[in-house]
């Protein structure tokens, strides 16, 4: 199976206002990258229920890049591993943790507001989603009044041809009230008013209903007014609206509306790796091929 790459936009976000500055997020000449590279010296996160990790390994700067090789992977599996032979050559119990490598590049010009970031994919298998819940909290630990947000590029075409052929199957609203405000009121029955709180608004119907089909064609057909009534929920403004298309190969994907203009490929295949003698990408491949992503 080909490494190929994840991408992503990388953006510093307070509570309303744009996005800041990556050289300067906070005002005060604090820049991400060097925020990044302390909060993944030594970064290690397991799921709530204990069967994934994702762990650092290296970290290494270098001008606007941030290169960290990370291992992750699960438990819960019962195998037996054989040699080319055919022998067992070790039994893997399901407490076992089976870790697999990654590079991960951050690309974070500091005049700009929006950075980039490559995840290398292998064996099918993804750090993004447990990585991102690890570095984000940590990140909103040192800045409580802003969000580090991490959004898959997105096809523009992708979301333009699903809604042209009814394969949209979700609309995903998405809501953070800060601490001592609330917008929904509900929310004091499930959060104390002193706490930050995350509200979710999932609406999804089978593929070819036509889930809001006439809404997202004026939005896509450029109508301003359209998005704020896609973010929109009782008569609440939500922060961020996605869309869950399936595409024509039968995977999904969730698109943001905020920037569906930025485009690129999802992925991309990760060129001229290397491999040592245990068939790990040798570092300096691994670090080439991805800045190659990000050209």
């Amino acid at each position: 199976m080909t490494d190929r790459a994840a991408l992503y936009t990388v953006a510093v976000r307070p509570r309303r206002g744009d996005a800041r500055p990556l050289g300067d997020i906070d005002g005060a000449g604090t820049a991400l990258g060097a925020v990044l590279a302390g909060v993944l010296d030594g970064f290690s996160v397991t799921s709530p229920d204990g069967s994934r990790l994702a762990r650092t390994l290296t970290v290494a700067p270098d001008g606007d890049d941030l290169f960290a090789v990370v291992q992750h992977g699960r438990r819960g599996v019962a195998a037996d591993i054989v040699g080319p032979s055919g022998g067992v050559r070790l039994r893997q119990r399901p407490d076992d943790l089976q870790l697999v490598r990654c590079g991960c590049l951050f690309r974070l010009p500091p005049s700009t507001a929006q950075g980039l970031l490559a995840v290398q994919v292998s064996y099918g298998q993804g750090v993004k989603d447990l990585f991102e819940e690890g570095v984000t909290a940590r990140f909103r630990q040192r800045f409580p009044a802003l969000t580090l947000a991490l959004d898959r590029l997105t096809d523009p075409d992708a979301l333009r041809s699903a809604v042209g052929d009814d394969r949209v199957e979700r609309v995903q609203l998405v809501l953070v009230e800060a601490a001592g405000k609330r917008e929904l009121a509900d929310l004091a029955k499930w959060v104390p008013d002193g706490v930050r709180a995350r509200v979710e608004v999932d609406v999804g119907a089978p593929a070819g209903s036509g889930l809001g089909r006439t809404l997202l064609g004026r939005y896509l057909a450029g109508d301003a007014a359209a998005l704020d009534e896609i973010a929109t929920f009782g008569g609440v403004r939500f922060d961020r609206a996605r869309v869950g298309v399936r595409l024509p190969d039968g995977s999904r994907r969730l698109v943001d509306l905020s920037h569906p203009e930025r485009g690129g490929p999802a992925s991309r295949p990760l060129d001229g790796l290397v491999r040592d003698a245990e068939g790990e990408p040798t570092r300096a491949s691994l670090l080439a091929a991805l800045r190659g992503t990000l050209v």
